[in-house]
């Protein structure tokens, strides 16, 4: 589910509307970037074969997709495996959405998509992954008394283990050891049940955190005066014309545009800390809604870049991370933005690194205190 955002036009249906998916992909990339509590909902329709979105696009080639992109970067680079395994787990995901729609499976599913295990040392964003809040993502998706599906999804920051696990707790499941995201939990609810559901299963975990380490939490973040709750969504909503300026921009060029995204996480961002600010000092003050005209909106844009940059920050969300250059290119292959190799990137024996790339520039990994003969790709000798 996190890298369903942004993929190549050609390689799906053409009969979906462009306005819509560029829309409701902006909206969700930014609201998961923001610092705060993240909390979406989205419905599908069902054909009798297949799950379809609000711009009328079908899901099931998107996951197909995903899938041929993983192994893709694992060729170039095994020890990106992991991505393919949450790929197909994803598949998994859809294939049980089909068969609730169907009325094959219980009316309500229950995912836990924790922050992948080989990457919780990262120190640096990388694929849409942040590396100081390693969010989860708790999905309740349930079938609805019309016969379609509603997907709500919350964010809960820190993958916390053992709160994650007071999840399966309150349904009365006992996780097994390693990845939650495969460990689907299904029941026949009420549908006044189900609207509470993914509110109560929030609850649990923050109860959990707070027996831990004390204080309060909201969704995996410890509440202050200086940090309240926040639908990050909700937020992003009402900032009609940057995202707008985004999609129009996505609409005319959608390669071109992936060059401003930066910007627009970068000025995004500042309002968000601007009106955490304001409510902080009077939480009486409604919230702040932005309608800049056009001359206002572009100097807004290349001030809050400009200082996102001088900072160094980098933005992260469903699947894509953007860097803090001006001129920064989302690049979606993982193995090309360094993705899976952070958190060993230091690594190192008395031979020296254990990460390296052949003369070629494939990436490779050596066993400690060993060596390789050849590169695992393109097979040519390493052994110098």
């Amino acid at each position: 589910m996190e890298l369903l955002a942004e993929q190549p036009l050609q390689n799906q249906h053409e009969q979906f509307d462009k306005s819509i998916r560029f829309r409701n992909d902006t909206v969700t990339w930014l609201a998961e970037t923001l610092n705060g509590s993240m909390r979406t909902s989205f419905d599908y329709y069902y054909d009798g074969q297949e799950l379809y979105a609000a711009d009328n696009g079908a899901m099931g080639e998107v996951f197909d997709f995903a899938i041929t992109q993983a192994k893709t970067i694992v060729e170039d680079n095994p020890s990106l495996l992991f991505e393919l395994r949450r790929r197909i787990a994803e598949k998994g995901e859809y294939q049980d959405m089909l068969a609730m729609a169907a009325g094959d499976l219980p009316n309500t599913m229950i995912v836990v998509s924790d922050f992948p295990p080989e990457l919780m040392a990262i120190k640096t964003d990388v694929g849409g992954y942040n590396a100081d809040r390693k969010q989860t993502m708790l999905r309740v998706i349930s079938r609805q008394p019309d016969g379609t599906l509603n997907m709500v999804s919350q964010s809960l920051d820190g993958s916390n283990r053992q709160a994650l696990e007071a999840i399966y707790h309150k349904l009365g499941v006992q996780p097994a050891a390693g990845e939650l995201l495969p460990q689907r939990v299904y029941r026949d609810l009420p549908a006044d049940w189900q609207s509470t559901l993914v509110d109560n299963l929030r609850d649990a975990h923050d109860e959990s955190l707070s027996q831990q380490l004390g204080g309060n939490w909201h969704a995996g973040i410890k509440q202050t005066d200086e940090h309240r709750v926040e639908n990050t969504n909700d937020f992003v909503l009402q900032q009609i014309d940057l995202v707008d300026w985004f999609v129009q921009a996505k609409l005319a060029n959608p390669v071109a545009a992936e060059k401003l995204r930066y910007n627009l996480a970068a000025t995004i961002s500042e309002r968000f800390k601007r009106q955490t600010v304001v409510r902080h000092l009077s939480s009486n003050l409604p919230p702040i809604y932005h309608f800049q005209s056009q001359p206002q909106l572009t100097i807004e844009i290349e001030r809050s870049t400009e200082r996102a940059i001088k900072r160094g920050e980098s933005f992260s969300g469903c699947g894509i991370t953007v860097k803090n250059e001006l001129d920064s290119l989302i690049d979606n292959k993982l193995d090309e933005a360094g993705y899976g190799n952070q958190s060993d990137k230091q690594e190192e024996d008395e031979y020296g690194p254990l990460n390296f790339k052949c003369p070629k520039g494939h990436h490779n990994r050596r066993p400690r205190g060993g060596f390789i003969d050849e590169c695992q790709k393109c097979r040519i000798s390493v052994r110098c």
